[in-house]
């Protein structure tokens, strides 16, 4: 194989997660991805659950399109009340991905509310235990996210190293988001110790002095170096899904359509 060929093979898949356009119809949402050149998606179990599951899923298999993962946040703390619903949501989007032949659904942790780190571990183990049994069941595969610490709300788990450590407790893969992580000592070394576990690698820009969320930016315009991440990333040999997750008021103000098209247009460029 000549080395353009190879380079072409080794390419990673490149997507765009539908958060942006949330509140849209996701028939509009898979319409815009036509327009911008994007067969890969993400979308949000609250996008589904909000439009009807299966409505969502009929609007999603007659366009032929399958999407990446599906993604459930997980609004509950393992010292509090709301697991039942968290969970449900969490099972009716793994019945969503065996329907629309979504590989992946991602989950946060929870928030740990007045538990210790490691007291909130423990929680989570016997709480998503079933979940984990459901989707392996299934054949659908579950990806713990990594968000900013500002999340808290959703998430105790805020390095990929947490992610890595509770994933390996559950028996899950991981959704690395580059955008939470980027400050974080060792990333990269903990990206390649735990390579066989990812199955999603997510990125977007944010300026360094924003306190806001959702304050995301198109690749290139924030002060994360991701053109450097995406390669040390590649150069360790991950060649799965790098996501591209767009929102807040920047992106509003552009609209979703022309800020992923622009993202779109910078992972093709930098992204190996």
């Amino acid at each position: 194989m000549q080395s353009s060929q190879l380079d072409t093979a080794r390419r990673s898949t490149l997507g765009v997660c539908l958060a942006a356009t949330a509140d849209r119809p996701i028939g509009e949402s898979l319409e815009m991805l036509g327009r911008i050149g994007a067969d890969r998606f993400g979308l949000l179990a609250a996008t589904m659950s909000a439009q009807g599951w299966d409505e969502s899923i009929e609007v999603i298999r007659s366009t032929g399109l399958r999407p990446e993962f599906i993604a459930g946040g997980c609004r509950a703390m393992h010292d509090g009340d709301g697991w039942e619903r968290v969970l449900s949501s969490l099972e009716r989007a793994v019945d969503a991905a065996v329907a629309t032949g979504a590989p992946t659904v991602c989950f946060t942790s929870g928030g740990s509310g007045r538990l210790s780190w490691e007291e909130a571990a423990d929680a989570a183990v016997d709480r998503f235990g079933p979940l984990v049994e459901y989707a392996q069941a299934r054949g659908i595969g579950l990806a713990l996210e990594n968000t900013m610490s500002i999340r808290s709300a959703m998430s105790f788990t805020h390095s990929v190293a947490d992610i890595a450590n509770l994933g390996r407790r559950l028996g899950v893969g991981l959704m690395v988001d580059l955008c939470s992580a980027w400050q974080e000592r060792g990333l990269i070394q903990t990206i390649a110790d735990n390579l066989d576990s990812i199955r999603i690698v997510q990125i977007g820009d944010r300026h360094a002095e924003a306190t806001s969320v959702p304050n995301r930016r198109v690749p290139g315009e924030g002060s994360i170096p991701l053109d450097r991440m995406v390669s040390e990333v590649s150069a360790l040999g991950y060649v799965g899904l790098v996501d591209l997750e767009l929102l807040g008021p920047a992106i509003d103000e552009e609209g979703a359509e022309s800020a992923l098209a622009r993202g779109l247009e910078w992972m093709r460029t930098y992204v190996p």
